[in-house]
């Protein structure tokens, strides 16, 4: 039973005075359908005659021929439909609603917001009714609620322009945006990098390889402690370490202290006030970061992404990293679908997505490769606005060799920075950087 089988006790949202509107001004205004075509679609009607009439109106408007009562009858008899009742109601709209006049797009989201509350009056019904069985599993359903809610969130987002004036309007309002302060990317905190790419700019995806063991996990933490320091708001989706020993790594960071060190309580004094100093700034970033290490999917990262984004906030996706996302595919068509899903999310959400991958084992040593080598399918280098390397360099442990091999918006090229051991600090060989400003803040208070 759904819940329209109940619809004899209980009216479900909707709007028959804005259905009729619509079309009404649509049969005097035809050349108007291009302001609401894209934004909605036949089951936002309620009115199943009303659907019929939508659907043949979008079709009309698709062969480019005239929108009148006549055309419309004829398309309906053309797709097999009975004329006669939607003939009757176009009539009827035209009479009823034609002195009222009104703004088009009004009647289209009033149209729209009663389709979406039907939604959720039929996912809250039909999970509901889940919940009722023996076996129903809480966190199941509520993963069910939690998809089908966000979905509906979506339907809300008006169409993005796609013509050249709309699209250099929204350009400009970008602009606008920034130049008054209200918009901004987030610099990486490596001077060399940050000048050759412009920084973390949101819909854009960074693509941070490297071969198993040299530092693609350090870098990420140092580029989100980084952008923490701006204010950012970050997420952080580990698929390799759980979230206790990443937040133990970025302890270690900013106090200039060893993990185990820290883990064993193996501290002298002075050690322990830097320890502490360092738990008392991330704690600052309680609003700003969040880490997981239980999401496995690139549809639970959306999820869980577009919950923030609603709720406070959010400009960059850390992912920690790609190849231990899960799908039933094999790796390739897994790699590549995770891809492209990650660039849609960064996209959608207007984030910038950094990405850790592994690369091939083939091109470890990829001196003499022009092109970009990770691990698993081409679509994660053709994703990258910005694709990095990081190369050990043979002559320094600690050092190594940064390469932007691919940069959408400048010039690919190189840089150096140096991991501190055994605090994993990242830090910049062209800049002033030493091993943490906090770390010094806190030497000169003893």
């Amino acid at each position: 039973m759904s819940i329209q089988d109940t619809k004899d006790s209980f009216i479900m949202p909707q709007s028959q005075i804005a259905e009729k509107a619509i079309f009404s001004l649509l049969m005097a205004h035809p050349e108007k359908f291009v302001e609401v075509s894209d934004y909605l679609e036949q089951k936002d009607f309620y009115n199943l005659t009303h659907q019929e009439i939508w659907q043949a109106v979008s079709s009309l408007s698709k062969a480019g021929q005239d929108i009148d009562i006549v055309s419309v009858k004829m398309e309906l008899v053309k797709q097999g439909s009975d004329a006669g009742p939607a003939t009757k109601e176009l009539a009827n709209c035209f009479e009823e609603t034609s002195p009222w006049g009104g703004n088009l797009l009004n009647f289209a989201k009033e149209i729209k917001n009663k389709s979406m509350l039907r939604k959720i009056l039929e996912t809250t019904y039909r999970n509901s009714a889940n919940a009722r069985l023996d076996d129903a599993n809480a966190i199941t359903i509520l993963g069910a609620i939690e998809k089908e809610i966000i979905d509906i969130v979506d339907l809300e987002q008006e169409s993005r322009a796609i013509d050249s004036e709309g699209i250099i309007n929204e350009i400009n309002a970008d602009i606008a945006k920034g130049q008054e302060g209200g918009w901004k990317g987030f610099n990486t905190g490596f001077a060399d990098i940050d000048s050759t790419t412009g920084g973390f700019i949101p819909t854009h995806c960074w693509i941070v390889g490297a071969y198993t063991g040299v530092g693609k996990t350090f870098m990420i933490l140092q580029m989100l402690l980084n952008v923490l320091k701006q204010n950012g708001k970050v997420m952080l989706f580990s698929t390799e370490m759980d979230r206790k020993m990443n937040m133990l790594r970025l302890i270690s960071n900013l106090a200039g202290l060893g993990t185990i060190q820290v883990l064993k309580g193996l501290l002298n004094a002075e050690e322990k006030v830097r320890m502490v100093s360092a738990q008392e700034t991330l704690r600052s970033y309680k609003k700003n970061l969040t880490i997981y290490d239980d999401v496995y999917t690139v549809e639970q990262i959306r999820l869980k992404a577009k919950k923030r984004c609603l709720k406070e906030g959010l400009d960059i996706i850390f992912v920690d990293f790609i190849q231990n996302l899960r799908g039933s595919e094999n790796i390739y068509e897994r790699m590549s679908n995770a891809a492209l899903e990650l660039q849609k999310i960064a996209q959608e959400l207007n984030v910038t997505i950094v990405i850790a991958s592994q690369v091939s084992q083939e091109s470890a040593g990829w001196k003499s490769k022009d092109s970009i080598d990770y691990k698993g399918a081409g679509e994660i280098a053709a994703i990258a606005d910005v694709g990095i390397w990081i190369k050990k360099v043979d002559s320094d442990k600690s050092l190594r060799e940064v390469v932007l091999r691919k940069v959408r918006h400048g010039i690919p090229g190189s840089t150096e920075v140096r991991i501190s051991f055994p605090s994993g600090r990242v830090i910049d060989m062209n800049s002033n950087d030493s091993i943490g400003e906090e770390v010094g803040n806190v030497q000169q208070q003893l």
